[in-house]
């Protein structure tokens, strides 16, 4: 099986802490799509296999689409790969976009799932980081997409934002749990460099994010969510019901994927490549040469290094008797060496040969990996 991701670059506003390729802009959308549909057909040979599990749409803002627009996407899809008729189509989109009228419209598509960018129900908070959607829109939004037959629903939390509290966090857990949704996504607010938000703190108009309150918020997070049957089975991801997000978890897995896109990446198992992170070039050269990247061929230290990372972040953890490749003994033989010093710090357990983070570790998770990364 394989995976399609599709990155759509418009925003009616960019977030200040979004650093992702996208413009705030709707100009070029119907240029855009055109180049989309010839990259589609130029890709059709990139993956080991042409067997499609999962579709997602992400952005930027693919609700800024029609739905017959989504549809020509689609239709593009199924003439040049084989999709798994009980594949799983994502479409992110952000509350305001949610209107009745255009969730009945989406039922004549292909998607089946909705991962709504909620990140607050508390409008303040939602002003401090430039969202466009209000508290009340989230939370119809998501009522409006469950009355429209979006059962498989994911929602998108932020925790940190130093406008928040610890009581309109907790508040935040309480309506999650009234809405009821399959899926949670939860982040931390960073600040990364280069964005809205890094600019603005530097200038004294925004606070910076405060890790104290951050930890605080997730750990709430992860006491909350058992309560109300939410499995955490990544570090930020959280489901009901085993309704893990497919595509998500094959990225974890090291499952093979497309991106199609400015700036979406690939990777066949090999070797990853991304496209360049800018529109007009994706629109020129999509029509003339085909859409220009850049590729790197993945060495046995990159391919340990991502499946140590990825491995750790998910409630499968990193199982050394199960590895994906041959990797040289010494390679295993050092990470129980340094795993044995984080286990006495209490952030990682072993059982039958698997390590896991634990629930004290899982805020480090990206520090404790590189311990394990070799040249």
């Amino acid at each position: 099986m394989a995976g399609i991701y599709i990155h759509i670059p418009f925003c009616k506003k960019k977030c200040h802490y979004c650093n992702f390729f996208s413009l705030a802009t709707t100009r070029y959308r119907p240029e855009f799509l055109e180049s989309l549909l010839l990259e589609i057909e130029q890709r059709r040979n990139y993956l080991p296999s042409p067997k499609i599990n999962s579709i997602y749409l992400g952005g930027g803002t693919p609700s800024l689409y029609s739905a017959s627009d989504l549809n020509r996407i689609f239709e593009k899809l199924e003439e040049v790969f084989d999709i798994n008729s009980s594949a799983e189509i994502t479409l992110e989109a952000n509350p305001d976009d949610l209107s009745a009228e255009y969730l009945k419209s989406l039922k004549s598509t292909s998607i089946n799932r909705l991962s709504i960018g909620v990140q607050s129900f508390f409008d303040e908070e939602l002003i401090s980081v430039n969202r466009v959607h209000s508290g009340r829109e989230a939370i119809e939004s998501v009522k409006l997409a469950q009355d429209n037959g979006f059962n498989n629903l994911s929602l998108d939390l932020i925790y940190g934002i130093p406008a928040s509290t610890i009581e309109s966090w907790e508040e935040n857990l309480n309506i999650l749990q009234q809405l009821q949704p399959t899926h949670l996504s939860a982040y931390s607010l960073t600040q990364e460099p280069q964005t809205a938000y890094d600019v603005l703190v530097k200038k004294g108009k925004l606070q910076a994010p405060n890790d104290e309150k951050a930890i605080q918020q997730y750990e709430m997070l992860q006491n909350f969510l058992p309560q109300v049957s939410m499995e955490q089975y990544e570090i930020s991801n959280y489901a009901k019901d085993g309704k893990y997000a497919q595509h998500n978890t094959s990225y974890w897995q090291g499952v093979p994927y497309i991106g199609l896109g400015p700036s979406a990446h690939s990777y066949n198992g090999t070797s990853r490549r991304w496209n360049k992170a800018h529109l007009s070039d994706y629109i020129k050269s999509s029509e003339n040469e085909g859409v220009s990247f850049d590729e790197e061929q993945l060495s046995l230290s990159n391919q340990w290094n991502e499946w140590v990372m990825t491995g750790l972040r998910t409630k499968w953890g990193v199982n050394l008797d199960a590895s994906p490749k041959e990797f040289p003994k010494e390679w295993y033989d050092l990470f129980q060496l340094k795993a044995q010093g984080i286990i006495q710090q209490e952030w990682l357990q072993e059982q039958y040969g698997v390590f896991k983070l634990t629930k004290k570790g899982k805020f480090f998770a990206d520090g404790i990996a590189a311990e394990f990364f070799v040249e």
